[in-house]
C-alpha cells in the first residue's frame, strides 16, 4: 500500500522530475513524509526554498532548464497564497508546472481551523482559478489518480502552464494500492500535431518564390531551431527574436537582425518593415506586449504575417495574419526545407562581428557605453564584457526592472556548437514580471543544471525583496553566480518616471553593501565600485570554486536603458 503522497511521488518519477520545491507545515506534512521515505531510496528529494514564491520561481526554472514538470509545494492558509505570485508568472509565460497545496482535514473545513483555506474560508481554490489551466480539490483518496493524470495533461499540453491540486491533510495521508501508481501516462502527454495536406500546400504556396522575408523566433520555436536557421540560411532570410526567445540563436549569427520588441534592436524593426520583407514569418511567440514593441502596426501585426504555434493562445493573437497554422513547428519546417530547400542562396553560417568585436545588432546610440574601461560601472559594460568572459555554457537569467532590459539588448548570445538546439541559455520571466524571478528561477536552474555555471542578474530593489534565497544556493552547494545592479534606487521606475514626465517619487532604497549582506549569510562575496575593479575580477575562478558567488555592483545610475517600446504604452503617445 501507498500512502498518496507516495503515489504522487512515483508518477512525477515516470516522468523525469527530481526534485520538488517548498516549504513545510502542518498541513502538508503527509507530503513531506513521503518525500523523506522518497529520499532514502534515492528518488524525488525534496529543496527548502525560504519563502513559497521563491519555491515557485525555483520551480519555473528548473522546467525550463530540465524540459520536465516544476514541481513546488506549500502548506494550507498562507502557505498556498504565497506561491500566487510564482504561478501566475509561470502562467504568463506558459511554463508547466505541478502546484501541490495543503488543506485541513475534510472534517474541519468550516470550523475555523488553523491556516483554514477551505470553500468555507480563505478560499484558495477560487485564488489559484485565474492562473492555472486546471485547479481542483481531492476530496477523496479515488480522485487523486484521475485528477493528477488530468493535471499533467494540462501542464504539458499544447497550451502549458501551471496547474493546481489541493489536497486535504487526511486525504493525503491515506493509503492506496500500489497498482495506482502504473496508469498509462501516454494519453496525457501532448502529441505533436502536423497540420492538414492542404494547410500546408497553402503554407509552401504563400512562400514559393518569396525572396525577402523575416522569420521572427519566439520561445515555442525552439523545437524547430535546427530547420528554422537552414532555412533562413538557404533562402537568405533574416531572422529576428521575440524578447523570450534571445538566446536560441547566436547573436553574431549573419542572418540574425536581433531582438524586437521590449528592450530590442532597431536593426530587427527595420528586417520587419515592407521594405525588406514581403512576408513575416512568426513562430511560437505570444503576440502580447512584449513581442510586438508595444503592439506596433509597422512591426509584426500586418497583413504580411505568417503565424505558426503549437499554442492555440497565441494564434488568438493573430487576427490580422494572412495564414495562421496550428501545428508543432519541427514538422511544419520538415517539409517546408523539402519543398523550398532547393532554392539556395549564398547565405554564409560564420559569425558576424564588428572592428569592435561587439555584435552588429547592438543599436549605434547604445554602443558607446560598451566600451567603457574606467570610472563607475555602466551596465552595458557589465553585460558586454560578461558574456564575453563566463564560460560558454553559463544560464543567464535576468531579473524584472533595469536588468532584463540591459540584459535583452546587450547580452550577446554565444552558443557553443555542441550545445544541444533546444536549450536556451537566456531566460527573463517577463509576461508577469515580477521582481524578484531571477533569484528564485536561478536556484531551480542551477539544481537542473547539474553543475553547470548559472548567473543571474538582479537589481537592488529585487534583491530586497527575495535576497535570501541565496542561502538555498548555499545550501544545494551551487555554481550560481548572483550579481546585484546596486544603484540605491528602483532603477526603471525611476527612469521611466523621468522619460514619461512623471512626479519623481517613491524610487529610492538605502545605500546597502549587498557583499556584507552576502558574507553574513556564508556566501563569497566581492563589492565592486569600478571598471576597472570589474575587469580584475577573476571569473574563471569564481566559477571554478564551490557555492554561489555574489558580487554587489555599483552602477552609474544614470545610463539610462533601452525601454522606448515600454515608455509609448505607459505614456500612450508614438
Amino acid at each position: 500500500m501507498l500512502e498518496c503522497g507516495d503515489l504522487i511521488l512515483r508518477y512525477l518519477e515516470r516522468l523525469g522530475v527530481e526534485y520538488v520545491f517548498g516549504v513545510p507545515g502542518g498541513s502538508i506534512e503527509p507530503f513531506y513524509n513521503a518525500l523523506a521515505r522518497s529520499e532514502r531510496r534515492g528518488g524525488i528529494r525534496i529543496v527548502t526554498a525560504r519563502h513559497e514564491t521563491g519555491a515557485a520561481f525555483m520551480a519555473d526554472g528548473y522546467a525550463r532548464e530540465s524540459g520536465r514538470l516544476g514541481v513546488c509545494c506549500a502548506t494550507a492558509g498562507p502557505g498556498a497564497t504565497n506561491l500566487l505570485t510564482g504561478v501566475a508568472t509561470a502562467y504568463a509565460d506558459n511554463t508547466p508546472m505541478l502546484v501541490i497545496s495543503a488543506q485541513t482535514s475534510l472534517n474541519r473545513f468550516g470550523q475555523g481551523a488553523l491556516q483554514e483555506s477551505s470553500c468555507t474560508s480563505v478560499n484558495t481554490i477560487d485564488m489559484f482559478s485565474s492562473c492555472t489551466r486546471y485547479n481542483t480539490l481531492v476530496s477523496h483518496p479515488e480522485q487523486l489518480v484521475p485528477k493528477l493524470l488530468h493535471a499533467i495533461g494540462h501542464a504539458m499540453g499544447h497550451q502549458p502552464g501551471p496547474v493546481h491540486l489541493s489536497i486535504p491533510l487526511d486525504v493525503m495521508r491515506h493509503c492506496v494500492s500500489d497498482e495506482a501508481a502504473y496508469t498509462s501516462l501516454n494519453a496525457f502527454l501532448a502529441n505533436e500535431v502536423l497540420p492538414a495536406p492542404e494547410t500546408m500546400q497553402s503554407l509552401i504556396g504563400h512562400l514559393e518564390g518569396i525572396r525577402r522575408a523575416t522569420i521572427v523566433l519566439g520561445e515555442g520555436a525552439i523545437s524547430a531551431i535546427s530547420q528554422l536557421t537552414k532555412l533562413a540560411e538557404i533562402k537568405g532570410w533574416q531572422l529576428v527574436t521575440t524578447p523570450r526567445a534571445k538566446g536560441v540563436i547566436d547573436s553574431f549569427h549573419p542572418l540574425y537582425r536581433g531582438v524586437f520588441g521590449f528592450a530590442g534592436h532597431r536593426s530587427a524593426s527595420d528586417a520587419l518593415k515592407p521594405e525588406n520583407a514581403d512576408r513575416i514569418i512568426v513562430v511560437g511567440a505570444a503576440l502580447d506586449e512584449v513581442s510586438t514593441a508595444g503592439w506596433d502596426p509597422d512591426g509584426i501585426l500586418s497583413g504580411r504575417l505568417i503565424h505558426i504555434s503549437r499554442n492555440p493562445g497565441h494564434l488568438t493573437r493573430a487576427t490580422m495574419a494572412r495564414l495562421a497554422i496550428l501545428g508543432e513547428p519541427r514538422l511544419i519546417f520538415d517539409r517546408l526545407l523539402d519543398a523550398l530547400g532547393h532554392d539556395a542562396s549564398a547565405a554564409s553560417s560564420a559569425r558576424l562581428t564588428t572592428s569592435d568585436g561587439l555584435a552588429a545588432i547592438i543599436d549605434e546610440r547604445f554602443r558607446e557605453g560598451c566600451y567603457a574601461s574606467s570610472g563607475p560601472v555602466k551596465p552595458q559594460a557589465l553585460m558586454t564584457y560578461f558574456s564575453r568572459v563566463c564560460p560558454e555554457t553559463t544560464r543567464a537569467l535576468f531579473d524584472s526592472g533595469n536588468s532584463f532590459l540591459w540584459g535583452i539588448h546587450h547580452w550577446n548570445v554565444r552558443r557553443p556548437e555542441a550545445l544541444a538546439p533546444e536549450k536556451n541559455l537566456f531566460h527573463i520571466g517577463i509576461g508577469f514580471a515580477p521582481m524578484g524571478w531571477a533569484i528564485g528561477a536561478s536556484v531551480g536552474v542551477a539544481m537542473a543544471a547539474k553543475g553547470a555555471p548559472v548567473l543571474c542578474v538582479t537589481g537592488d530593489g529585487s534583491y530586497l525583496m527575495s535576497g535570501q534565497e541565496l542561502t538555498t544556493a548555499a545550501q544545494e552547494n551551487q555554481n550560481l553566480l548572483m550579481v546585484v545592479l546596486n544603484d540605491a534606487s528602483l532603477g526603471m521606475v525611476r527612469h521611466g518616471q523621468a522619460l514619461g514626465g512623471a512626479e519623481l517619487i517613491a524610487n529610492t532604497l538605502p545605500r546597502v553593501n549587498y557583499a556584507k549582506l552576502a558574507e553574513a549569510l556564508g556566501v563569497k562575496s566581492y563589492r565592486i565600485n569600478s571598471m576597472e575593479e570589474l575587469y580584475a575580477l577573476d571569473l574563471g575562478a569564481i566559477f571554478a570554486r564551490p557555492g554561489p558567488c555574489l558580487l554587489d555592483v555599483l552602477i552609474d545610475a544614470e545610463e539610462v536603458p533601452p525601454m522606448g517600446a515600454r515608455m509609448k504604452v505607459l505614456t500612450g503617445t508614438e
